[in-house]
């Protein structure tokens, strides 16, 4: 399906008309028969994404919500799995940080110093990390996504959208619930549990828990063994402090561990791996179908992901008068790492390695005032420091540079632990980078009343940000196991791309402004307007080899417009590679070391409403974005480049429904239409066509074009249907069935346009049965993930051959829970 302006524009027309005529006589009109029994009638969703508990239909932002209770019924683990039931989320797992995307925009994924487009918020608090949600599902109370720009009140970083995750509170009454369960498809278990309740009139708290064993999805027959066997555990403590009949002080402590064994990564197609120069043995190569639970590996330990993170949070708020004060801090810190072997074979060709050490410090204030009145309001200001360090080493082996043609007698190979071919060892190189960032903002919201049903509300957000990084890369080689780093200045590896220090402070500060309408048609109709903006700042780059021959190519007058030397001076006359690798600082606005800020405005309409009694919401939204300098980065094969596109934009429709057909039967479903395109964007890969190869063959990577062309990532069409269905079916015994699909189409996962990096359309589906007393006192399950085991690219990359990395296939847990 061809998503187009004029196709947009005409369903979305046709969708507002009807659902304001059927509201409208719904409201003027007695409906016939009875009116519909008030346990049919939809119930309030409160949302707190806003800055303040507000009815998500009153709300004028397009937000999807989620519940704890359906996150627990699905046994949705992380944001790869919250993809299946949110609308206009995409997200995929790489190596490194996950790809995040919100109405087809989020970060690129080759770039570990990205901070998420989609911006993360865990109980209020923000991290810029896509991975600090690993622990974020255990014991949900709500999940929200509010999709697109909206720096004005969310803040930091919130270009593509925000995902808010609130933990379950503690309970005035006590409470607790185990649950241990079973996963047949694979083999393994999961259990969790909770315990909430007062300690005193003033004092509750909440534990809550949760350890995964689950074993491994994909076949290695190179090993022996099935890949992506995963355990983890995660653990929380929260408490409520009433201070006072209005004061409250709220804090919680978190930890979690991830620890995945093998990948899901399959090689497509041979390349160089499958020449007969590449001296590898035969049956060595083994092309996988996509759709099949097979994976590679290449050395001893084989592939994994490592991961450790623990936080911190506490708010306290009080009323001040008729304001409510609220007072927030916290501390986050994570750290993981990834080990892949790159070239899908046994044999020791390529590998690498990541790692990440990451930590935050922030601190909020802000002033609310009633919710009443013509005029209203809330102002804040907010804090964020952040550390990153990341590191990443690559070897390469003698088979690799037969593999592309290298000659043995080449100097290139007494660079190996040992003199010829023979010998285990790799050269490579070893990237580091170090990023402290500084973060103030000030922001503040209007809501004025003009009538009874006409609202204006305008935000507004100043931020400054302050980095300081240093990044290097060095030259390395393995000992005789083929992986411990030992330094080695100087080796011919990569010569075109000589060692490098480089040093860079970078300031970007932004004004990002909204304006809302709503208006309020009937009691249960909503439409409204808005006008919003968001900004992202600049930033570095962590891993791209070559930035030392890319500055060395620069005329003079540039390098002395951008470079001081280690005296503070320019240099007089071009750089050396002795230079450069002696730590140049560099001025902002390079575009070698550092990249531009981003920016976006999105301009929206949209409808809420509820219908035939309220047993019937029906919500819709139509909107463009347009970004400038939108932040992109790709892989060609020898090395990252990141960069800025020129321009972008993304158009669409949402729509969403849930609807109480009758006591027992629930009907939801969801649909988004996207037509996103880069404007401008130069200075590229080379573009692949359909045959493999690419489309212009004098062209060369860094030199391509994609003006005019789809986003990686990004579906045109997703939709989401389900149906849920609760009945008696005995004097004290209830039955659960549900239902659920998700379709989206094709799209592109590698944005050279790689036919071997296109996902094909496909559909997902998800059930679910269940018995419950009607005391709740216990309930037995059976859930099925992706039962139909639809195999989904999450990644792909080319290194001398075409590789992707699958998704998770299908699940099947028989789980009990108890209730006390």
């Amino acid at each position: 399906m061809k998503t187009t302006k004029h196709t947009a524009g005409l369903l979305s027309a046709s969708f507002l008309a009807l659902s304001i005529a059927m509201s409208a006589q719904a409201q003027e009109a007695e409906p016939a028969g009875e009116a519909a029994d008030s346990d049919r009638k939809l119930d309030t969703i409160i949302v707190t994404s806003t800055k303040r508990d507000t009815n998500l239909q009153d709300t004028p932002i397009s937000i999807g919500v989620l519940s704890g209770e359906t996150i627990e019924d699905y046994k949705i683990a992380d944001l790869t799995d919250l993809q299946n039931f949110m609308p206009s989320l995409t997200v995929q797992k790489t190596f490194g940080n996950w790809s995040v995307r919100v109405r087809g925009l989020g970060s690129g994924v080759t770039n570990p110093a990205f901070d998420s487009s989609v911006s993360i918020f865990n109980d209020g608090m923000y991290c810029g990390r896509s991975r600090c949600l690993e622990a974020g599902f255990l014991d949900v109370g709500t999940v929200e996504v509010a999709r697109g720009p909206q720096g004005a009140l969310f803040g930091k970083s919130t270009i593509a959208g925000a995902i808010t995750v609130n933990s379950a509170r503690p309970t005035s009454t006590w409470e607790s619930y185990a649950s241990l369960g079973a996963e047949l498809e694979d083999g393994g278990y999961r259990a969790s549990g909770a315990i909430s309740g007062p300690l005193s009139e003033t004092f509750r708290i909440r534990l809550a828990g949760q350890y995964r064993n689950l074993d491994g999805d994909f076949y290695n027959a190179f090993l022996r063994k099935d890949e992506n066997a995963v355990e983890d555990y995660a653990g929380r403590i929260s408490a409520e402090w009433d201070l006072g009949p209005d004061t409250l002080l709220w804090a919680k402590i978190e930890a979690a561990s991830s620890d995945i064994d093998g990948g899901r990564g399959q090689l497509a197609s041979a390349g160089n791996m499958g020449l007969a120069r590449s001296t590898l043995p035969a049956g060595s190569v083994e092309i996988n179908d996509r759709d099949s639970r097979l994976a590679y590996t290449g050395t001893a330990n084989g592939d994994f992901d490592t991961s450790d993170q623990a936080a911190f949070t506490t708010n306290f708020e009080t009323l001040l008068g008729d304001h409510k004060l609220e007072l927030m801090a916290g501390a986050w810190q994570f750290d993981y790492r990834n080990y892949l072997d790159v070239d899908g074979v046994p044999q020791r060709v390529l590998n690498t390695s990541l790692n990440e050490e990451y930590e935050q410090k922030s601190l909020e204030a802000r002033i609310i005032s009633p919710d009443e009145g013509p005029i209203n309001y809330i102002a804040g200001v907010m804090y964020h420091n952040s550390i990153t360090q990341i590191g990443q080493y690559s070897f390469f082996f003698p088979i690799f540079y037969l593999a592309a043609g290298t000659p043995a007698t080449s100097p290139l190979f007494s660079q190996f632990a040992g003199a010829g071919t023979a010998t285990p060892g790799g050269t490579g190189t070893w990237r580091t980078f170090k990023r402290t960032s500084d973060t103030i903002s000030a922001y503040g919201q209007v809501t004025w009343n003009l009538t009874d049903r006409l609202s204006a509300i305008a935000d507004m957000r100043y931020t400054d940000e302050n980095q300081d990084g240093v990044g290097q890369t060095r030259q390395i080689v393995s000992g005789t196991d083929g992986e411990t780093l030992v330094l080695r200045p100087g080796a011919p590896f990569q010569a075109a791309s000589p060692e490098w220090v480089f040093l860079q402070n970078r300031k970007d500060d932004s004004f990002d402004p909204s304006v809302r309408l709503m208006y309020e048609w009937t009691p249960d109709v909503n439409v409204y307007a808005a006008y919003s903006t968001g900004s992202k700042p600049g930033g570095l780059k962590a891993n791209d080899g070559a930035l030392g021959n890319i500055l060395l190519t620069k005329n003079l007058a540039f390098q002395q417009r951008y470079v001081r030397l280690p005296n503070g001076n320019a240099p007089s006359a071009l750089l050396t590679a002795a230079n450069i690798n002696s730590g140049l600082t560099l001025s902002q606005g390079n575009l070698v070391f550092d990249f531009e800020e981003e920016e976006a405005e999105n301009f929206e309409i949209g409808l809420k409403s509820f219908l035939l009694d309220r047993t019937l919401n029906f919500n819709a939204a139509l909107f463009q974005m347009d970004f400038k300098n939108l932040q992109t980065s790709s892989y060609d094969g020898t090395r990252f480049i990141i960069g800025n596109a020129a321009s972008a934009q993304v158009q669409g429709l949402e729509l969403e429904s849930v609807w109480n057909a009758t006591d027992a039967l629930t009907l939801n479903g969801s649909m988004t239409l996207l037509d996103a395109t880069y404007d401008k964007y130069e200075g590229t890969q080379c573009p692949i066509g359909s045959n493999g190869l690419q489309e212009d063959p004098a062209c060369v990577n860094g030199r391509g074009n994609f003006n005019g062309r789809v986003l990686e990532r990004t579906p045109e069409m997703e939709l989401n249907l389900g149906v849920a269905y609760d009945q008696s079916i005995m004097s004290n015994l209830n039955l659960a069935l549900a239902f659920d699909a998700y379709y989206s189409s094709e799209f592109f996962v590698q944005n050279n346009y790689n036919p071997l990096g296109l996902q094909k359309e496909f559909t997902k589906y998800n059930a679910r049965i269940a018995l419950t007393p009607e005391d709740g006192g216990w309930e037995l399950s059976l859930v099925g993930r992706n039962i139909t085991d639809e195999r989904t690219i999450q990644h792909a990359y080319v290194v001398a051959s075409d590789f992707i990395a699958l998704g998770e296939g299908r699940k099947i847990f028989l789980e009990a829970t108890k209730r006390f």
